[in-house]
């Protein structure tokens, strides 16, 4: 009987923390993505590999468990941040990632064929719905 008693403390303490965790953190999928480059310079139709850091800033748990599990996408936009490229990428970011952990991946990106100015934006998906799209874009050149 004690040990239920405890076990309904636990619950309400829990219930109540998370409650108001939301409260302060209502944002349920964000992302800090930082990037150790500014300005990444490609050959036209290049395939290349760099990091990122991706610090969970919402309140949900990224899980890479399936069926749904919390992947990394990106748009490639031309220097209008009109769409060249959609939906590129889709990797899965590895383990549980929870509030201000981060994980580290690599991007594969494919710069254009067509030379010029364009921007990588990138997302935030929960299996293949996009749950958070950043407002930071990483300039690439295309020589």
């Amino acid at each position: 009987m004690l040990s239920i008693l405890f076990l309904l403390a636990n619950v309400h303490i829990s219930s109540g923390f998370y409650a108001r965790f939301t409260d302060e953190v209502p944002v349920k999928y964000k992302a800090d993505i930082i990037n150790k480059v500014d300005n990444l310079k490609f050959s036209p139709g290049q395939n290349a590999i760099f990091k990122l850091r991706l610090v969970n800033e919402g309140s949900y748990i990224w899980n890479s468990s399936k069926p749904q599990p919390v992947m990394l996408s990106y748009n490639i936009l031309d220097s209008n941040l009109k769409p060249v490229k959609l939906d590129c990428g889709n990797i899965v970011i590895p383990g549980e990632i929870y509030y201000k952990y981060f994980a580290d991946v690599d991007v594969p990106v494919f710069a254009p064929n067509e030379k010029g100015t364009y921007y990588i934006q990138f997302n935030l998906k929960k299996g293949n719905e996009v749950v958070y799209t950043s407002d930071g874009k990483i300039k690439m050149e295309v020589r």
